[in-house]
């Protein structure tokens, strides 16, 4: 009806509005039916782009093997249905620095003259990490040769920020504005407040010719978000940033009594430091104390006790 159309229009407007104040991005926001169905259309704008600008060359999507489950499977079936597209393990977690492998994997694609395409989480999943953001600028800035000392094509960096939305990284002058960059989010989390699973991407100025073919991808599977989406989102985005720390400040306050109350369980969360950066997730991981004569028993045992502890926070 045109009441219903109306609406839709007015609440699409708003969301667009809210998710460039929110993010500082100059691109059009792009929202989704779910934050699966942006990851897809960026991959597709992505390769549709190299398809037409580097007809000949390989398609290296650069992956955390850890990375959430259904970003690694879809990253792993795009890649599976077209020749030339590969996807790259990147080691984030523990020992290994997300900067370094960057580094290190950005060397070895320019050698091969392939085009670079990063996946990855800041904060990291599920250590919680935040990679020290110049090098990482440095790193993803540096021009590369390949093996007959052309230039090589630089990377684009796909920002997976659903655990912080609320962080700036692609207006004019903030952490990513000098390289190619995209940034998405879930909306079944914060955004939404867990009543819709719509998710959105916005671009910085050096990834503007990028966004219109991601549109295209997600317009041509019918994936963009429905008037409901965008009616729960029109509502619930004005709160965002404001429900965000107060989580965080809730999430700290209950990190801090598991350490008190278990000290032996190894907890991974945002330090101080970083949280007065502004990286305020509330979400955490922990390796539960167990106990037990061979592994099977340990496992069992830390499995209980798992699950009586998220029946607790219940």
């Amino acid at each position: 009806s045109p009441t219903a159309h109306t609406s839709l229009e007015s609440n699409k407007a708003q969301v667009l509005d809210a998710i460039s104040a929110i993010t500082h991005s100059p691109t059009k926001p792009l929202v989704g039916s779910s934050g699966l169905s942006i990851q897809y259309a960026i991959m597709m704008g992505l390769i549709h782009d190299a398809q037409e600008n580097h007809p000949k060359k390989d398609i290296k999507f650069i992956v955390p093997p850890n990375c959430y489950g259904g970003t690694n499977d879809q990253a792993r079936r795009v890649a599976a249905c077209i020749h030339n597209v590969e996807v790259v393990d990147l080691h984030v977690d523990g020992d290994n620095d997300m900067v370094q492998s960057i580094n290190t994997i950005l060397d070895q694609i320019a050698a091969q003259d392939a085009i670079p395409y990063i996946i990855a989480e800041i904060p990291t999943n599920p250590r919680v990490e935040v990679p020290d953001l110049v090098e990482l600028q440095n790193v993803l800035s540096t021009k590369r040769p390949t093996k007959t000392g052309q230039m090589a094509t630089d990377p684009v960096f796909i920002l997976d920020q659903t655990f912080c939305p609320n962080v700036l990284f692609l207006g004019e002058g903030e952490m990513l504005s000098s390289i190619r960059a995209i940034s998405y989010v879930s909306g079944s989390k914060f955004p939404s407040g867990g009543k819709c699973t719509a998710g959105y991407c916005v671009g910085n100025k050096k990834s503007e010719a990028l966004m219109p073919k991601i549109e295209q991808h997600l317009l041509l599977c019918d994936n963009e978000a429905t008037a409901l989406q965008y009616n729960v989102l029109a509502t619930q985005l004005p709160s965002m940033n404001q429900r965000i720390e107060e989580a965080y400040q809730n999430t700290r306050a209950f990190v801090n009594f598991i350490a008190e109350v278990l000290p032996d369980a190894k907890l991974n969360f945002v330090s101080e430091e970083l949280a007065a950066q502004g990286f305020t997730p509330s979400v955490f991981s922990l390796d539960l104390p167990t106990k037990g004569a061979t592994e099977q028993e340990k496992e069992t045992y830390k499995r209980a006790l798992n699950i009586k502890l998220i029946q607790l926070m219940i």
